[in-house]
């Protein structure tokens, strides 16, 4: 089967665990230096988070705007976007978000629901890829804590919970059986997870209204449950996904000799697999073949296709070449398909 290989990168899950999270810019938006000599870690590097708190903070960054933090939000575990409360981000639909390692991309605004308060980025660039996972048990009272804004950097902080409550949107719509928090002085930061004993997420703070108030709206902060996530994220539109990663290559299932691997029949000009250097031909003896992806065996198109499809824009793939005498490596940086 002959294909070009663009990579959609696409799924629903508020699902697996796993994290760790980003040291917060300062009061000025300046960015914080890393530790002298402690180059970042690369997401998803192993050893990147040694303690149970540095995984918490994997799974959370920083939404900022203008240089300036606005929101917390949670990143969706083996997905790469992230939940937020919408309230936080105000009118914009596009921000700068920070990560564990104090790395930066942009994302947009992929899918909102003004109700629950709550909003789904989604990064234009590579995939950070770790995340939090939800919560299946009812919240303990005495083991609840937020991720919120401490001594630099985001970290548990506990708070109290008194249990489920109902309350309202602004519009007046009712959003039943949400968190109620006992804050103990903790900041309310819009988009916070909160977490329970395990370090599984059971929830996001957002803003509400006090369900019995006759005023217009008598502001309270609660959390959504994992069932308010689950719900939204259900109704997330199809185009709320990253740009695909792109190779930039036609090919077909080949062999020579005991060789198995991708041949190279064509290739997009400017793309990753022409700058790394592939040659395409439809003669198998005067075309490369692609044998494995980052050290995977690959014999069909689509398994390039799933491979590359791991990787998030600006990663570099890294492709084994046989040329019909000898192999050799071909690093790609993946791009944005056109």
């Amino acid at each position: 089967m002959r294909t070009f290989l663009p990579i959609v990168l696409a799924s629903l899950t508020f699902a697996s665990v796993s994290s760790a999270l980003p040291p917060l810019p300062s009061a000025d938006g300046t960015p914080p230096a890393p530790a002298a000599g402690t180059p970042p870690a690369a997401p998803g590097a192993p050893g990147a988070a040694a303690d149970p708190a540095e995984k918490l903070r994997r799974g959370v960054v920083a939404i900022e705007a203008g240089g300036k933090p606005v929101a917390i939000g949670t990143v969706l575990a083996n997905d790469g976007r992230i939940i937020t409360s919408l309230s936080g981000l105000g009118t914009g639909e596009q921000f700068q978000i920070r990560y564990a390692d104090n790395s930066t991309v942009q994302a947009k605004v992929g899918h909102k629901d003004a109700d629950w308060d709550l909003a789904l980025l989604v990064p234009q660039t590579a995939r950070w890829k770790e995340g939090l996972s939800a919560s299946e048990l009812e919240p303990n009272v005495t083991d609840v804590r937020l991720m919120l804004p401490t001594r630099g950097k985001l970290g548990p902080v506990g708070v109290g919970f008194k249990g489920r409550t109902d309350a309202k949107s602004k519009g007046g719509t009712p959003l039943l059986n949400t968190l109620d928090l006992d804050m103990k002085g903790a900041l309310s930061v819009p988009g916070a997870p909160v977490i329970d004993g395990r370090g599984n997420a059971i929830g996001v703070l957002v803003r509400a209204c006090q369900i019995k108030s006759t005023a217009p709206c008598a502001p309270m902060s609660i959390a959504a449950p994992v069932s308010a996530l689950r719900s939204f994220l259900i109704r997330t539109p199809a185009t709320a996904v990253a740009p695909a990663p792109w190779l930039g290559l036609r090919g077909a299932t080949s062999q020579l000799g005991s060789i198995k691997g991708v041949r190279v029949l064509d290739l997009a000009p400017g793309s990753p697999a022409e700058k790394a250097g592939l040659r395409a031909n439809a003669d198998p003896a005067k075309a490369d073949m692609i044998v494995a992806v980052d050290g995977a065996p690959v014999e069909t198109p689509e398994q390039i296709v799933d491979l590359v499809g791991k990787k998030g824009i600006g990663d570099t793939t890294k492709l084994l070449v046989f040329d019909g005498t000898k192999f050799r490596e071909a690093p790609a940086v993946l791009r944005a398909a056109p």
